[in-house]
């Protein structure tokens, strides 16, 4: 597998083919969170030529030696992807993640060598991974490869999420918290995910409920717009029921969301994110934007609340939740039911082995060698760790 091992949604794929009885190896450059069941090879961010040429060599060498039947990356774009394309190991599987092939998430990051990548990826692949339909409908954009795309929502361990009765107390006690109602926003700390829309809902849901908090994850955080939400939170005059918090381990993410009373997740662009995944399991009440992405796993005042991507309508979903006798408890109901209908990690990680068992009795194609020389160089013109 390659993937960003900074993130979770490699990490724990890889960890639940492994527990189906595969090798499993992530190659990966910088950071890795630490998962158990998979080898995990990794070196630093190359910052020049040289450390790009470098790590070219010695990323290679990790797939290569390892023999693998099959390589799977996740996310179809970056710096990981044309590592992954210039190696050339065939059968090759993608995941499409959501950022790489909906531009409006990318907001003017990505460059033509990035949108060459993603081209390359989806052209080269033997099998297309996609967390959501929606997701089909941004790769027909690229092309026709319905042929060789599947729906695979991935979706979560329910076990390890399910609320465990001492977990929400504990965690509130090792992270200093009071005893009033939490929000959270779990999501990156980036304009995209409208962060601040939950801080401008923030008095009118401190007017109905005076004793709530906002937790704020500074996950991923872009420094000019946590600076402005500062600002703003501070001309609020908030500050006391807003908390910025430091990225919270995955280890810590059931007990966080067992403290939690809301979480609010509301970008303007999405797939079908872990956040909702999570809290489903873990019976966590989540309002979500307006989207038509989350569509064809939950429904409105089924499962979720869904709100328009304004602070007043924010507001108005969290009140409810939070003061309405019977809405969370079914919320609750319905959100648990319907990830063990079709969102179980198990249960998608094998079909995902039936797929790779499919894809590896085709047997291996060629990978011409002109583009693959292409995807080398190009690495020496992109930085960053994506």
């Amino acid at each position: 597998m390659v993937g960003n091992g900074a993130t979770v949604h490699a990490l724990v794929r890889g960890a639940a083919i492994a527990s189906l009885g595969h090798a499993v190896r992530l190659v990966t450059l910088g950071p890795v969170l630490p998962v158990p069941g998979i080898d995990v090879r990794t070196r630093p961010l190359p910052r020049t030529a040289l450390e790009g040429f470098a790590a070219f060599r010695s990323f290679v060498r990790d797939l290569r030696d390892f023999h693998p039947d099959l390589l799977h990356v996740h996310y179809a774009g970056g710096r990981l992807g044309s590592l992954a394309l210039a190696s050339g190991i065939k059968p090759l599987v993608v995941t499409v993640m959501g950022g790489d092939v909906q531009p409006e998430q990318l907001m003017g990051r990505a460059g033509a060598l990035d949108h060459r990548t993603t081209r390359r990826l989806l052209q080269e692949a033997d099998l297309l991974l996609a967390k959501s339909q929606a997701l089909v409908t941004e790769i027909r954009r690229y092309g026709d490869y319905a042929g060789k795309t599947e729906v695979i929502h991935w979706g979560i361990d329910v076990a390890r999420f399910e609320a465990k009765p001492d977990a929400g107390p504990a965690m509130r006690q090792k992270m200093g918290l009071g005893e009033g109602p939490l929000l959270l926003s779990p999501r990156i700390l980036r304009p995209l995910y409208n962060v601040h829309l939950i801080v401008e809902a923030m008095p009118e849901i401190l007017r109905q409920r005076p004793d709530v908090s906002l937790l704020i994850s500074r996950h991923r955080e872009d420094a000019d717009y946590a600076t402005k939400l500062r600002q703003r939170v501070s001309e609020l005059g908030i500050e006391g029921s807003v908390r910025f918090i430091e990225p919270v381990a995955y280890d810590d993410m059931p007990g966080l969301l067992a403290a939690t009373s809301v979480v609010v997740s509301v970008p303007f662009s999405d797939g079908l994110p872990q956040t909702l995944f999570e809290c489903l399991a873990a019976g966590t009440p989540i309002v979500l934007g307006r989207l038509d992405a989350y569509g064809e796993m939950v429904e409105h005042e089924r499962e979720v609340l869904l709100a328009k991507l304004d602070a007043p309508s924010i507001a108005e979903a969290v009140t409810r939740i939070l003061n309405e006798d019977g809405l969370a408890p079914r919320l609750r109901e319905a959100g648990r039911k319907r990830i063990l209908e079709t969102a179980s990690l198990p249960e998608e990680a094998r079909r995902v082995e039936a797929l790779y068992r499919g894809v590896v009795e085709r047997g291996r194609r060629g990978s011409p060698l002109g583009p693959r020389i292409l995807d080398a160089m190009s690495l020496a013109l992109r930085s960053g760790p994506s």
